[in-house]
């Protein structure tokens, strides 16, 4: 990732936000084609992902957030897009102020599905647990460079009770989504992905957070914050997720949850 100056202003000349669904933006050619493709070399050969687990939402995927242990090429992006200067462009973008990385990459780091694998969809966790950290932004890069529309494995973006869908890209090489998080983001690619079984779904997940100031020692929040909270599509043949929840379920996880 060298030149970054050259590469950043590159960057922020091309972003531009949408507010429908939710705040976000979508650029292809993200970063510098030979680092990207290099990253994608890399991932493949990479051999220490782990299941994620929860089959029932997101099938097939494997995943690795030890930022030390990564593939050299994929640390270097890491750094690029947890440096100050590009926190400076979500700043200015997203009209936040005091972006933080995570360098825990709870949740995140790298990313893989194969055939039959899907994601569906959901909005995210806001915070982790005894942190005054709040979750505002998902940064998703794509690192397939071969990847054909009818595999499926797009990224969607759907409104907030989950009637429409507002967006969807293809996971190709070097595409980049960023979204907030602190809205009703629901996003997921829901459909069984259909690619050959020597092909797989890779991407690099980063998340953005700024910290909560309170007088307090502790702060109370409503416990769904805590957690993905999973939707069904209309007239999809789809698990019970947690808009199907019963009443009570449903006020348990509006219930405030202790956070220190």
């Amino acid at each position: 990732m060298e030149q970054n100056d050259k590469i950043l202003n590159n960057i922020k000349n091309r972003i531009s936000v949408k507010e429908d669904p939710f705040p976000y933006f979508f650029v292809d050619n993200f970063l510098p084609l030979e680092s990207v493709k290099k990253a994608e070399e890399e991932f493949i050969k990479f051999s220490e992902l782990q299941d994620a687990g929860n089959e029932r939402y997101q099938k097939t995927k494997l995943v690795f957030n030890k930022f030390e242990k990564m593939p050299g090429t994929i640390k270097k992006i890491i750094e690029f897009l947890y440096s100050k200067k590009f926190l400076q462009i979500l700043e200015e973008k997203f009209n936040l102020s005091n972006l933080e990385p995570d360098w825990s990459l709870t949740g995140g780091g790298m990313h893989q599905s194969f055939t039959g694998g899907f994601l569906k969809v959901h909005s995210d966790f806001i915070y982790k647990r005894k942190s005054k950290q709040k979750r505002v932004l998902n940064l998703l890069l794509y690192l397939n460079s071969n990847w054909k529309e009818e595999w499926n494995g797009s990224i969607e973006l759907w409104d907030q009770n989950v009637n429409n869908k507002k967006f969807s890209a293809t996971p190709s090489l070097n595409n980049v989504v960023v979204f907030r998080t602190d809205f009703d983001s629901n996003h997921g690619f829901p459909d069984p992905v259909n690619c050959p079984k020597n092909e797989s779904r890779k991407s690099i997940a980063l998340y953005y957070y700024v910290r909560e100031k309170s007088i307090l020692p502790f702060t109370l929040k409503k416990r769904k914050y805590f957690h993905a909270v999973w939707k069904s599509r209309p007239s999809k043949n789809e698990p019970s997720f947690s808009d199907k929840d019963s009443f009570l379920k449903r006020l348990k996880n509006n219930f405030f949850f202790r956070l220190f």
